[in-house]
């Protein structure tokens, strides 16, 4: 409960700055120019690893930036780019630490079982609905012994459609009102979609 109060009231400030600020904000988001691209790339992966600013919310501002498909080619670069440095982190850094992390987490046996039966199909489903939290899917990766071409694939096809679906949003909130909680509709309504097909292949294994 209390995380979520915490939750609400981050993104409540930075709503609330967002709308002091909205001038020089749409002034910002209305200069898309390309030769920042390398910039917003680096930013992308450092607020996917360090979310100073939450990363939902820097994705929401590429797309609304640089329209969808820029927008969420950044948004992927920084969240697949933050599941690497983890990954390499918690296998050949920080390994203690991290397994002590991982051990606080009260499911990482139901995740270890799932794992076990297929980690690319485990870590793709992860991806695509929030199961397990990102930075514990991440870490626990990195501590197990699985392969990093399985992990990083998956990881790549998994991440595609949230990361469409916050450029998108971004870009619509600025536009249409409509088209924006059309987006939220649709991407629930692809949540729901996946879900049971991740539980038939749960009780399959």
């Amino acid at each position: 409960m209390y995380r979520i109060i915490f939750i609400g009231l981050v993104y409540g400030s930075i709503l609330f700055i967002a709308f002091l600020y909205r001038e020089p904000l749409l002034l910002w988001l209305n200069q898309s120019s390309l030769a920042q691209l390398p910039i917003m790339f680096l930013l992308a992966i450092l607020f996917s690893t360090i979310p100073i600013v939450p990363f939902t919310v820097f994705a929401g501002l590429m797309g609304a930036k640089y329209f969808v498909w820029i927008g969420a080619a950044i948004n992927w670069t920084g969240s697949v780019g933050a599941a690497v440095i983890f990954f390499v982190l918690a296998r050949y850094f920080f390994v203690e630490q991290f397994q002590k992390y991982i051990s606080k987490y009260d499911k990482v046996q139901k995740f270890d079982r799932i794992i076990s039966q297929n980690a690319f199909i485990a870590i793709l489903f992860t991806r695509m609905i929030p199961i397990i939290p990102t930075p514990v899917v991440n870490i626990y990766s990195g501590i197990s012994s699985m392969l990093f071409r399985q992990y990083i694939a998956a990881t790549a096809l998994g991440q595609i459609p949230g990361m469409i679906v916050y450029a998108y949003l971004g870009n619509q909130l600025f536009t249409s009102l409509w088209a924006f909680f059309m987006g939220i509709l649709i991407y629930v309504g692809f949540i729901l979609l996946v879900i049971p097909i991740y539980r038939r292949w749960n009780k399959a294994g």
